[in-house]
C-alpha cells in the first residue's frame, strides 16, 4: 500500500489527520473498497500513535511542510511501516 502525502501547505502530522479523517467518511460512504480503506485507516492510525512526529519533522525538514519533495507513506515487504523522502526510506517509530 503506498498513500502520497502532499505536504506542500502543512507538516506531515497535519496531513496525515486529514487523510484519517478523510478516510473515515469514505469508509462509511456505500460502495467504497472498505477493508482497502481499513488498512489505510490502520496505517495511519498506527503513525499517529506511536511515531514521534515532532523529532522527524526536525530531523527531516521535509515533513515540516511546504515541500516540494515526493513523500509517500508505504508498507514494505514485512508489512512494515515506512515513509518514503525522493526514495530515502525512514522508520517513523526509530527513537532520536
Amino acid at each position: 500500500m503506498k498513500i502520497k502525502l502532499n505536504l506542500k501547505k502543512h507538516c506531515v502530522e497535519t496531513e496525515l489527520k486529514r487523510l484519517y479523517n478523510r478516510s473515515l467518511s469514505q469508509y462509511f460512504k456505500s460502495g467504497s473498497n472498505q477493508e482497502q480503506i481499513e488498512k489505510i485507516i490502520d496505517v495511519i492510525k498506527t503513525v499517529l500513535k506511536n511515531s514521534n512526529l515532532s523529532n522527524l519533522r526536525s530531523t527531516y525538514p521535509e515533513l515540516a511542510g511546504k515541500s516540494e519533495a515526493n513523500i509517500v507513506l508505504t508498507t514494505d515487504r514485512q508489512d512494515q511501516v515506512v515513509i518514503l523522502i525522493n526514495g530515502l526510506e525512514i522508520n517513523p517509530f526509530e527513537k532520536a
